[in-house]
């Protein structure tokens, strides 16, 4: 979308439902359904990859819509993996031959190689299903008077003048944007946090020595342990730095006006990536940047303000920042801390028993996460596995 008075209207509104001070509203959800994402990975710990996008997209569907997600074949859980598949593709420029012939665009969908135009129509579909049927879902639910809990939909919707089809519009359109923008995220995130802490164990010793000192094993950790947590914070950003799941900043941007930089003139309406992956490893301001070292971060057991924190880039530029930088910073916290506490990650064994290299393939999308990879999960002691298991949930919720 480009910037003007529709662009600010939406940023509005997403301000206003994910600001700094409003996240804090959904630290119950994000509590719980880390909790929850615990018991699952107790039960079935090979399929940490499913756990991880459920407990997502369960903890953003209650955040945006009011709707609760009971198991992965959930159809809201399968449309929006296919949307963000989708996605991954249709945003890389070059990715099909239209982009450098424009006048392929004039010819019709059953004419050889216009394979660009029949995927362009299955997705239009796609999201217009991912729009609507969520944000239709809440207003229905909001007119029968069967909304278990308010959401961003429903207070939207409460809000809206009536008959005003375009701030309906407006509202569909920022909720949808809302919940794929958080999962896209902090899914891909977490993939990298396990993946560090498979090939890394004396990180993960030293977060886990942190959590002890501070939470003990009685408990799981909560957002008010955080400000005595620095190691985790550490951790985190390491994991946003170490291997960005954005190297080229997600969607292309514009250039509004010539501009010259270094020398070079960079016309109105150039296609422009910020190259988060070189800002995060430049080697001046972050050493030995291809090593994960969460204490670059620390100085004296606290968070080190001189050095540059990754969500500078991480979470884009400008007004173009994303909007929804603190609410997943506040998931990557109360799933990183849960985590630890109570489960070490290491090494997948072979059939002899011997720790195997993991390699995984990474991503070539929109997103560059972590492909399918193996590990060891396990709970730390059976005190842990106690604490998991007796994990009190607020409903059964099938995995």
């Amino acid at each position: 979308m480009r910037y003007g008075p529709q662009w600010r209207d939406y940023r509005r509104v997403f301000h206003q439902h994910f600001n700094q001070v409003a996240v804090d509203k959904y630290q119950d959800i994000q509590a719980r359904e880390s909790q929850v994402f615990l018991r699952r990975l107790l039960e079935t710990p090979e399929d940490f990859f499913d756990h991880i996008r459920l407990a997502f997209t369960t903890t953003i569907m209650e955040i945006v819509y009011g709707i609760p997600v009971t198991n992965k074949n959930d159809k809201f859980v399968a449309m929006s993996e296919e949307a963000i598949n989708s996605l991954s593709v249709a945003a890389i420029p070059g990715a099909f031959l239209v982009d450098f012939v424009p006048i392929l665009k004039h010819v019709p969908a059953w004419f050889p190689g216009a394979g660009f135009k029949r995927k362009a129509e299955e997705w239009s579909c796609l999201k217009n299903r991912f729009i609507n049927e969520p944000f239709d879902f809440t207003k229905v639910a909001l007119h029968e008077g069967s909304m278990m809990r308010a959401s961003i939909a429903s207070t939207l919707l409460q809000s809206l003048p009536e008959g005003n089809t375009e701030a309906e519009l407006r509202a569909r359109n920022v909720t949808a944007m809302a919940y794929i923008g958080r999962l896209l995220l902090t899914t891909a995130a977490i993939r990298v946090l396990f993946l560090a802490m498979l090939t890394h164990p004396g990180a993960q010793k030293r977060a886990q020595e942190e959590l002890d000192r501070v939470v003990g094993n009685s408990r799981l950790p909560v957002f008010s342990d955080r400000d005595q947590l620095p190691y985790i914070d550490a951790l985190i950003k390491e994991t946003l730095r170490w291997l960005p799941i954005a190297p080229l900043a997600g969607l292309p941007h514009a250039s509004t006006e010539d501009d010259v930089y270094n020398g070079y003139l960079i016309p109105k309406g150039s296609i422009i990536f910020g190259n988060i992956w070189s800002i995060l490893h430049d080697p001046m301001v972050y050493p030995e940047p291809e090593k994960f070292k969460p204490e670059r971060f620390l100085k004296d057991g606290k968070l080190n303000p001189e050095v540059r924190d990754p969500s500078v880039a991480v979470f884009g530029f400008g007004r173009r920042i994303c909007p929804g930088r603190h609410f997943s910073d506040n998931a990557m916290y109360s799933l990183t801390s849960s985590l630890l506490s109570v489960f070490d990650i290491e090494l997948p064994l072979d059939e002899r028993g011997q720790p195997v290299l993991v390699t995984p393939q990474m991503g070539s999308g929109l997103l560059s996460p972590p492909g399918p990879f193996k590990c060891t999960i396990k709970p730390r002691s059976r005190v842990a596995e106690a604490l998991v298991r007796d994990t009190q949930m607020d409903e059964v919720v099938i995995g």
